[in-house]
C-alpha cells in the first residue's frame, strides 16, 4: 500500500536505448531534472548520455561564444543540458548534410560538439538543417539510470520529434505526460511552478 503523499503509479517503460526520451515522474524532485524530458544521445552497458530538451535559458549562443561573428544579432537560445560538463556547448542537429564533425544518433539527428560543427551549422546565409546549442548534458554510470526507472522516477518513451524539438519546449514535460495517458494526463495541465496556480 501507498503511503499518503506517495506517488502510486508506476510509469510506462518502453525500449531503453539511443533516441529513447526520459520523462521525469511528478515524484522526482532534484531540481536537475525535475519536469524534464531528457533525449537520450548514447545507451550502452557503460552507462547512459542525454541532453533535456526542455529548458531553454536566457543565455543567447552569440553571448557565450562572442568570437564567433557568424552568430551575432542570430537570437539563439542555449538550453540547459544538463549538470554536467556546463562549460561545453553541444550542437543536437536535425538534417543538413553528412559531416565528420557530427555524429549520427538517431534518424536523422546528429551531434556535434566542436567549433568546427558550429560553423558548418551556423553560416552567414543562416541555418543548414535544424540545430538546437546546449550547455552541458546529463549523464548516467553503468546501471545508474536502470536503477532509477526501476525506482519510477523516469518513464521512457519511444523518440518523438515532436517533443525533443518542440516549439514551445516550456511545455514539453506536459505534453510528454498527456502521451504517456493513463493516470499521469491530469499532470499534463501542471505548471512548473505550483506556486504559480
Amino acid at each position: 500500500m501507498t503511503a499518503p503523499g506517495q506517488f502510486p503509479i508506476v510509469p510506462p517503460v518502453g525500449p531503453l536505448e539511443t533516441g529513447s526520451l526520459l520523462v521525469a515522474m511528478p515524484s522526482l524532485q532534484d531540481p536537475n531534472f525535475r519536469q524534464t524530458v531528457v533525449f537520450l544521445c548514447d545507451v550502452s552497458d557503460e552507462g547512459a548520455m542525454g541532453l533535456v530538451v526542455n529548458r531553454p535559458s536566457e543565455l543567447l549562443l552569440s553571448d557565450a561564444l562572442p568570437d564567433e561573428d557568424l552568430l551575432t544579432g542570430s537570437g539563439i537560445s542555449v538550453f540547459d543540458g544538463g549538470p554536467v560538463q556546463t562549460e561545453r556547448i553541444l550542437l543536437l542537429r536535425r538534417g543538413g548534410p553528412d559531416s565528420h564533425d557530427f555524429t549520427q544518433i538517431h534518424d536523422d539527428l546528429s551531434l556535434g560538439g566542436t567549433m568546427d560543427a558550429l560553423k558548418e551549422a551556423a553560416t552567414e546565409s543562416g541555418i543548414l538543417g535544424f540545430f538546437r546549442p546546449y550547455r552541458g548534458y546529463a549523464g548516467w554510470g553503468a546501471g545508474q539510470l536502470q536503477g532509477e526507472i526501476e525506482e519510477s522516477a523516469w518513464a521512457v518513451l519511444p523518440f518523438d520529434a515532436e517533443l525533443v524539438f518542440a516549439p514551445s519546449p516550456h511545455t514539453a514535460w506536459q505534453a510528454a505526460m498527456a502521451k504517456l495517458g493513463g493516470p499521469l494526463t491530469i499532470y499534463a495541465t501542471m505548471p512548473a511552478d505550483i506556486h504559480s496556480n
